[in-house]
């Protein structure tokens, strides 16, 4: 993030800059900058408020609300029991193939919560690896101080320069990690870099009162488990739409996992196979030719879900998609005019890729894209220890057999008579012609 880099990473060991009670510690093991003690959180009084607001953090995070709902009733509850909190910020970092963290801020100033989602690549840069935050997860800083409006020290995060130029007088950070400590889940990051991160900030002259600052800590134990708990349910609902797709993944959500359940979907149905893949298979480096098969899939694959269609399965090189029929939302003929318009993408993005292909000396993508029209079985099926959703029946056997008539016809797309049928205008303006073989499809250009 540009100002704050708050992502969930740590691996619990005790830092090496010298630990006081309860875990606080001083500054980093970099010695980078002055993070002064702070008093422990047990030796506080009790509190009316910050217990209530202890209390409404775990409600909340046991129901069904959102993180940055949360975030922004914990802002505003502290200014209201005369904490002048001017910032909060969170963060977690979670397993997704492309992006790597999600960081969660609220701003008393404008009373509104941001979210940033971070990209794996963050993690190598100078911005993230010279923060507060990758040492407090680095060495298992559970909790620093940083007083802002005392002389700067030369060696300072550039974080730090940062707040104090937002007149940020006292900055409290603190990091718990969730225990696993012998995984090593991010490339680049050290073993067992998982936890919480997040901040306290206020703007008050003479900054946090050593009162508030350990019951802010205190609290913080309590945030750090909402944090887990939010973005486990985050996580759970972002691999599943990764993995299993919107649709499939929606019905997980909602309990329908049944082995044996499933229903008729009325749909078109897209089903793309890669040319040649043996021979690429067979004569390029591993490397190579994954990369192939992701510029492929990003052409093919990519264009479907930019045209609201859903992609099903990726089996082996080919790509099983869908477009669903809805009476009103999503009719027949506007699925099929979406599905042809896919197809075109999908080809256009690949006559770029190849251009520069060929420039680099590298092989070219060739591949064959069937559309057909028709009802599939769309169910949960496989063994009591293994499940999956797939589509069956007819139609799904039909739409495998016309796109073989690609290869055989040389034509880029194909499509069947029903789809013909269906589609809302004239398919003369593209290349086509009647396959003996089969009187049920139509090669398109």
């Amino acid at each position: 993030m540009a100002a704050e880099r708050h992502i969930g990473t740590g691996n619990g060991r005790a830092s090496a800059a010298g630990t006081v009670a309860d875990g606080f510690s001083g500054a980093p093991a970099t010695d980078q900058v002055r993070a002064a003690e702070i008093p422990a959180p047990a030796a506080c009084a009790p509190s009316q408020l910050f217990d209530g607001i202890a209390n409404w953090l775990i409600e909340e995070g046991l129901g069904d609300a959102a993180f940055g709902d949360i975030l922004g009733g914990l802002g505003r509850r502290l200014l209201a029991g005369g904490v002048p909190v001017h910032r909060i910020s969170t963060g977690g970092l979670f397993l997704h193939p492309v992006f790597g963290a999600i960081d969660t801020a609220w701003d008393s100033q404008s009373d509104r919560v941001t979210e940033t989602v971070q990209p794996r690549s963050k993690f190598d840069s100078a911005e993230f690896r010279n923060s507060p935050f990758f040492q407090a997860a680095l060495h298992g800083i559970r909790y620093q101080r940083f007083r802002l409006n005392q002389a700067a020290d030369p060696r300072e995060y550039p974080l730090l320069k940062q707040l104090r130029a937002s007149n940020v007088t006292d900055y409290l950070v603190f990091y718990r990690d969730f225990g696993r400590r012998d995984l090593s889940l991010w490339n680049g990051l050290p073993q067992g870099m998982e936890g919480a991160l997040g901040s306290f900030a206020t703007r008050r002259t003479s900054g946090f009162h050593d009162r508030e600052i350990a019951h802010l800590f205190n609290l913080s134990t309590v945030l750090s488990m909402v944090i887990k708990s939010k973005s486990r349910h985050m996580l759970t609902g972002t691999l599943l739409q990764t993995y299993l797709g919107a649709h499939s993944s929606r019905r997980v959500l909602q309990g329908l996992i049944e082995r044996g359940s499933g229903r008729k979907i009325d749909c078109v149905i897209w089903l793309s196979d890669l040319r040649q893949s043996t021979r690429l298979a067979e004569t390029l480096s591993m490397d190579d030719y994954l990369s192939l098969l992701n510029t492929y899939f990003d052409c093919t694959a990519g264009a479907v879900l930019d045209h609201g269609g859903e992609v099903l399965k990726f089996i082996g090189d080919a790509v099983l998609a869908i477009f669903p029929f809805e009476d009103s939302q999503r009719p027949a003929e506007d699925m099929c005019r979406a599905a042809l318009c896919a197809a075109r993408e999908a080809h256009a993005r690949t006559s770029g890729e190849n251009r520069a292909r060929r420039q680099n000396g590298q092989s070219e993508i060739r591949f064959g894209i069937a559309l057909h029209a028709g009802t599939l079985m769309y169910g949960n099926v496989g063994t009591d220890r293994r499940l999956d959703f797939t589509v069956i029946g007819p139609a799904a056997n039909e739409v495998a057999r016309l796109e073989s008539f690609c290869k055989t016809e040389q034509s880029d797309i194909v499509v069947s008579t029903r789809f013909a049928d269906l589609y809302p205008g004239d398919l003369e303006d593209i290349p086509a012609r009647q396959i003996r073989t089969d009187p049920e499809a139509k090669p398109a250009g």
